[in-house]
């Protein structure tokens, strides 16, 4: 639990505050993300990559590729707060997923 708030944490620093206050972060940024996109490509990857490949992929996430713009009016402010808000929701399935997990292996314990 502590490791998946941790992430998060990172996640808002990195994305939210600092990729603006320091260009050579920003930057730096990019290349994760655009690293992240070419290792999206169906190669054969070696398999040291591929956990190195999941964790640029979780940098890589863009909110615009999905607007809800058939419901709402999508604005850049909009995209600005649900950005700030997914470490909230992304947490939140994190602590749901671990209560199912636990229950189950609780219901399983008994039986």
């Amino acid at each position: 639990v502590a490791g998946g708030i941790a992430v998060l944490l990172v996640w808002v620093g990195v994305n939210a505050v600092a990729s603006g206050k320091y260009p050579a972060l920003s930057i730096a940024l990019l290349f994760v993300q655009l690293t992240a996109i070419i290792g999206g490509y169906g190669l054969k990857w070696h398999t040291n990559l591929h956990w190195i490949n999941i964790a640029m992929g979780v940098l890589n996430f863009d909110v615009d590729f999905v607007t809800p713009s058939c419901l709402t009016p999508w604005t850049a402010v909009r995209s600005f707060y649900f950005q700030l808000g997914l470490p909230f929701i992304f947490g939140f399935a994190y602590i749901l997923v671990l209560f199912v997990v636990e229950l189950w292996r609780s219901w399983r314990h008994k039986n």
